[in-house]
């Protein structure tokens, strides 16, 4: 990690940077970015090979870094990123077997170009391209290119550096996005997106989002499809992969507020769908202001989850169940997930929740994925630039990998606890 700590030093290198930013032209602004994540992780079993020894313990890390430039011009602004970025997984490998423990990568992960006519919050004309993590509408089709397999599995054939949990790659290999506002309530965006990540075929795909606002209320549509792919043996089923998909949001009154998502997705030889239902309530009038919610989601038998993944909302958006979601099951395919929420900012900077999951298999036959599983955790920021993130789960399965399961070594509960610490400059 010898390259990690040098490009940490000559961003943290304050006087230097500010002696540079200095000589700049009022209309040529150059940021320095530094995003340095570390993660411990333990679980009492494993998952997806009936030889696995059972408790293992490892440690992820990553460090990106870099610059963001923008140049203003005539109201508009040009403006472009270089990105960095060095990954590694330590010890044992992930509870899942994706890791070993002996990925090393360091590589070029982020590199833009675009034009928008304003600053980023007013501009109503954006476009972008290059190599760059993209999110469509909430990440529940696509939450950027995150799937970081490691030399766990395929021979190592789809090792991207270490980092599966962190998913410390984020950037599809080449994006280009464009962003239309038409008026204050209507919003599009166009999207062409070319992944190398082998583990997702390394599909190209389009897409196009429009979201309505009606002031308390909004309303979304996305059409995606996957035009080409590295799948010669067929093993997945995305060829031609389409997805139609309405989303709509509700804030009924201080206090509740509702959201929900269809997917309609049209493969080759068949149909298929996932969706959900979420209501939050906010207590108010109670100390911290606990917020209360509920989530009722389905996938159907071989629904194709795509890129989704982690976004800013945080734990519980679309990885499921920190266990469950990231190794033993399922993936947001042929289950049924009822999630139940409480959360609360204890203080400014100090965020608590907790989420307990209940996961029902629709489609039996070949796997039995039931299970239960409880999370708390805690955001705690005790600078503007420093997060530490503890996490303790309990996760029970209702078969084992000898019964259509995944776990390793019986039925018993897994304890499972996690540490994340975070520096972003």
């Amino acid at each position: 990690m010898r390259k990690t700590m040098c490009a940490a030093a000559l961003l943290l290198s304050g006087g230097t940077v500010q002696a540079d930013m200095a000589s700049l032209p009022e209309n040529v602004k150059i940021k320095p970015v530094l995003d340095v994540t570390l993660g411990a992780f333990y679980s009492d079993k494993s998952y997806n090979n009936p030889d696995a020894s059972g408790e293992v313990s490892w440690q992820e890390a990553y460090a990106k870094y870099g610059f963001e430039a923008e140049v203003q011009h005539n109201g508009g602004a040009l403006y472009g990123s270089v990105m960095g970025l060095s990954s590694g997984t330590f010890g044992d490998g992930d509870a899942g077997g994706m890791t070993t423990g002996k990925e090393r990568r360091t590589s070029l992960e982020e590199w833009t170009a675009g034009w928008r006519n304003g600053s980023a919050e007013d501009a109503s004309f954006d476009l972008r391209a290059g190599r760059q993590n993209i999110q469509i509408a909430d990440g529940f089709i696509v939450a950027g290119d995150a799937l970081n397999v490691g030399k766990g599995i395929a021979d190592g054939e789809l090792n991207r550096g270490g980092g599966y949990y962190l998913a410390a790659r984020r950037s599809f290999d080449f994006a280009v996005q464009m962003k239309l506002q038409l008026n204050e309530q209507l919003k599009t965006q166009v999207y062409y997106l070319e992944s190398d990540n082998k583990a997702q075929y390394q599909p190209k795909l389009w897409a196009a989002d429009a979201e309505y606002d009606f002031g308390k209320a909004s309303a979304g549509l996305t059409y995606l499809q996957v035009t080409d792919l590295d799948d010669p043996n067929q093993d997945s089923l995305r060829d031609d992969l389409k997805d139609i998909s309405l989303r709509v949001k509700a804030q009924v009154n201080a206090q509740l507020a509702f959201s929900g998502e269809y997917v309609h997705q049209d493969q080759q030889h068949h149909n298929e769908n996932a969706w959900y239902a979420a209501a939050h309530y906010t207590f108010d009038q109670l100390p911290y202001q606990p917020v209360l919610g509920y989530r009722y989601s389905s996938f159907s038998e071989n629904y194709d989850p795509l890129f989704y993944g982690n976004t800013d909302a945080g734990f519980g958006t679309w990885f499921q169940g920190e266990v469950a979601g990231n190794y033993a099951g399922p993936f947001s395919s042929n289950a049924r997930i009822h999630q139940l929420s409480l959360q609360a900012s204890m203080k400014e900077n100090l965020h608590v929740g907790l989420l307990a999951y209940q996961f029902d298999t629709i489609k039996k036959e070949i796997e039995n994925l039931d299970g239960h599983e409880v999370d708390a955790f805690a955001v705690w920021s005790p600078t503007a630039n420093i997060n530490v993130i503890p996490l303790a789960g309990w996760y029970k399965p209702k078969k084992d990998i000898d019964h259509g399961g995944s776990q390793a070594g019986g039925t018993g509960s897994n304890v499972y606890a996690q540490l994340i610490l975070q520096y972003l400059y």
